[in-house]
């Protein structure tokens, strides 16, 4: 376990998910993201005639593909390159917005279905703004709305935790140092994206290591039932060296 007592700014996210975004997660590609999302319209029952929110949709690769399913699927986002970078490859057809998940532009039950992907959650170093961000999915979630979390699986990450790396994405090299603040239960990263040796961009990135029984308690105080708890994207059960958690439920009813 990888321990440093550096810590990172607590508004990291404004600054992170910028146009080097692509090359420091090349792996997350677009066609990465087709079977993850067949797999979550599956799992939500996701049906032609459902009103669909990709949750911090970053460059819309869900979106490419949750539209065979679903017509009307709007995507979220806080980062302008990323959305940018959405409305190149998707065009005019998908709905994109700007947006803070703690204050979600959108109308109560305006929407069927959230899905949120690739740990989009935990980003808040107060643990009371993820409950606002979790309070505004089931506002906008209509009566037996159902929602989709992937997150990271906090006791395999603790396990397995690479403190430095690095490789080569042409034209860049990109160097990545993580580590845990155990103070505050987070894992942190620095990553800095080099081109001819020269150093042109150093990003941090933090999230909250929330365990299965917090994070259901979260979503629960917040009016989400979660019904299903995976490890993986083939449907595995949820173990300490899973690679994910992903977590699948519906709002709870009022009269319940």
């Amino acid at each position: 376990m990888v321990r440093r007592e550096s810590k990172v700014a607590a508004d990291w996210f404004a600054d992170a998910f910028d146009e080097l975004y692509p090359v420091v997660y090349a792996h997350r590609s677009v066609e990465a993201a087709r079977d993850e999302a067949a797999f979550a319209a599956a799992y939500t029952g996701l049906t032609a005639g459902d009103r669909v929110l990709d949750l911090c949709c970053g460059a819309g690769r869900h979106m490419a593909h949750l539209g065979a399913t679903a017509a009307r699927v709007v995507g979220l986002d806080y980062s302008v390159p990323l959305l940018l970078m959405a409305r190149e490859h998707l065009g005019a057809r998908r709905a994109l917005t700007r947006g803070d998940m703690r204050a979600l532009p959108f109308t109560a039950g305006a929407f069927d279905v959230v899905l949120s992907f690739f740990t989009s959650f935990g980003y808040f170093l107060d643990e009371a703004e993820d409950c606002r961000a979790a309070r505004e999915m089931a506002r906008v979630l209509a009566p037996k709305g159902r929602f989709f979390l992937d997150y990271l699986n906090a006791t395999q990450v603790c396990a397995s935790l690479v403190p430095h790396s690095e490789r080569r994405e042409d034209p860049y090299m990109v160097v990545e140092d993580r580590w845990l603040d155990e103070a505050a239960a987070r894992v942190n990263k620095k990553t800095a994206v080099l081109q001819d040796h020269e150093t042109v961009a150093i990003r941090e990135e933090s999230v909250r290591l929330y365990t299965r029984p917090e994070l259901t308690a979260i979503l629960a105080d917040a009016g989400l039932r979660v019904e299903e708890c995976l490890g993986d994207f083939s449907g595995g059960c949820l173990r300490d060296d899973s690679p994910r958690l992903i977590l699948v439920g519906g709002k709870v009813s009022e009269d319940a």
